[in-house]
C-alpha cells in the first residue's frame, strides 16, 4: 500500500496544532487603564464573579462594563489617575477598549459557565497568579494535554466534541 506523503504531512500539522499550547509567551499589552487584580481580589477580597458575572451563565466570562466599575468608583479612589480615566469613559458613555489577555485556540469551545457553575472549577485553576497581578498576563498554556489531565482528574468527559465544535 502506497502512502501519500502530503497526507502524512497534513496529519502531522493537525496533530501539532491540537497538541501544542496557545501562545501565552507574548509580552503583556498596555491596557487603556491600568487595572490591578491584586488590589481588587487579594487586597479587597472581591470574588472574581463580582466583576465577571457572565462566567456563571455564559461561554465567556466577559469584561466588566464601565457601569460595573463605576458602581464602586463613583466614590472610591476618585482622585487616582487611572480612576479619572475610567470616569472619563463613563462621562463619554464609551466602553473601555480592553485588549484580550487569555487566548484559546479558535477551534476550542470553553464554556465558562459549565466549568464555574457546574464543575466548581476555581478561577485560579486556569488563571494561576492573576490574583497577584498588577498587570494581567496569561500564565497557563492551554494545551490539549493540560485540559485532558484536568478532565480525567475530575472524571468528566474527554470526548472530542465536548470541547472541539
Amino acid at each position: 500500500m502506497k502512502r501519500d506523503p502530503l497526507a502524512a504531512i497534513a496529519a502531522a500539522l493537525l496533530a501539532a496544532a491540537l497538541l501544542l499550547p496557545a501562545d501565552s509567551a507574548a509580552a503583556p499589552l498596555e491596557q487603556p487603564i491600568r487595572y490591578s487584580h491584586k488590589v481588587h481580589v487579594t487586597d479587597y477580597k472581591l470574588d472574581c464573579r463580582f466583576c465577571h458575572v457572565n462566567a456563571t451563565k455564559s461561554a465567556y466570562a466577559g469584561i466588566p462594563s464601565v457601569a460595573k466599575c463605576m458602581m464602586c468608583h463613583r466614590v472610591i479612589a476618585t482622585d487616582r489617575p487611572e480612576i479619572r480615566k475610567l470616569a472619563q469613559y463613563w462621562k463619554e458613555k464609551k466602553p473601555i477598549p480592553w485588549f484580550r489577555v487569555t487566548e484559546l485556540q479558535e477551534y476550542t469551545y470553553f464554556p465558562h459557565f459549565r466549568m464555574v457553575t457546574y464543575g466548581k472549577v476555581p478561577c485560579l485553576t486556569c488563571h494561576p497568579g492573576i490574583d497577584k497581578d498588577d498587570i494581567a498576563v496569561q500564565r497557563q498554556e492551554f494545551s490539549m494535554g493540560w485540559c485532558l489531565t484536568c478532565h480525567r482528574g475530575r472524571g468528566v468527559s474527554i470526548d472530542c466534541w465536548t470541547c472541539h465544535i
